[in-house]
């Protein structure tokens, strides 16, 4: 048996592990898994090498570092390729200073700040491709169905891998997708619609017809038009995958019922407010609006 191997991660202060793990965990692999004060998931390279993972917070929130365990032999160049993904999943170099700065200027977002100290925005995806999947999964229904909905496809066509008794799950690839039938789809809970819009854009990546991993990129305008020509992709799609995805600083998501429903509790004693509305409100926010939506999304799992 393969002995686990240890490095570290520094990560920018400040920043609270156990905080970043709960806000949108699930008690089922996503694939990621939160348990016991460890996250674990398996984490493809790009030469296809699935790499077991587990990841612990062994500082404090204002001296932050992270224990990574993985169990697979890798080269340094790979150990780099690893340490980059984690990154860009949980943006642990990510300086909170001015974004802090500007949230101590208002009220109700010093109240934010104060509460979800140490939080940061990552993507909800390893790959582009795991973020459109996820962000069409979550196309008009509660956060705690599509979660339900992820777990089950993670489980029925993502890859995995055990070690030490503990199973590690990645995102069914693309042509992992792609073979599948619509009705195997549609048995995690979808509709025949999402089932046919999520086999379309699968089929196209594993053909090479279209590259999701480049959408990274390319502008947001351009990302937005590229990914609206697919059937099941509005704006509210695109705009979920540039800013939970690909961590685009000025975008929202504002036709999110859930966005419009925690940006109405803040801004409009609970009145429900238009997606127009909540775009007015954060059209001052620029650079930090990802991140203050993100806080303002987290106030509904916390």
């Amino acid at each position: 048996m393969l002995l686990p191997k240890i490095f570290h991660i520094y990560v920018k202060p400040p920043y609270d592990f156990d905080l970043n793990c709960r806000v949108f965990g699930y008690d089922k692999p996503m694939p990621e898994v939160y348990e016991d004060g460890v996250w674990r998931r398996a984490v493809r390279l790009v030469s296809g090498k699935l790499i077991p993972v587990a990841l612990r917070f062994i500082g404090t929130v204002e001296e932050p570092k992270i224990e990574v365990k993985y169990f697979q032999t890798v080269s340094e160049q790979e150990k780099k390729e690893l340490t980059k993904k984690l990154d860009w999943m949980f943006s642990f170099s990510q300086d909170l200073t001015a974004l802090y700065a500007f949230m101590d200027k208002d009220p109700v977002l010093s109240d934010l700040k104060r509460r979800f100290y140490g939080l940061k925005a990552g993507s909800i995806g390893a790959t582009v491709f795991e973020t459109i999947i996820k962000s069409i999964i979550q196309q008009q229904i509660s956060i705690r169905v599509a979660f339900s909905i992820t777990n089950k496809i993670v489980t029925r066509f993502g890859e995995h891998t055990e070690t030490e008794d503990t199973i590690y799950h990645d995102f069914p690839t693309p042509k992992k997708l792609d073979d599948a039938s619509l009705e195997e789809i549609r048995q995690c809970g979808l509709s025949w619609r999402k089932a046919e819009y999520i086999k379309g854009i699968a089929e196209k990546v594993a053909d090479g017809e279209f590259d999701s991993e480049g959408l990274i990129l390319l502008s947001n305008e351009q990302v937005a038009e590229t990914l609206t020509k697919f059937r099941g992709v509005g704006t509210w799609t695109a705009e979920m995958v540039l800013s939970a995805g690909l961590k685009r600083n000025t975008t929202i998501p504002a036709g999110d019922l859930g966005i419009k429903r925690t940006f109405s509790r803040f801004y409009s004693d609970d009145k429900l407010l238009s997606e127009a509305e909540v775009r007015k409100i954060a059209e001052n926010w620029g650079e930090f609006t990802k991140d203050i939506v993100y806080y303002i999304s987290c106030t509904e799992r916390v």
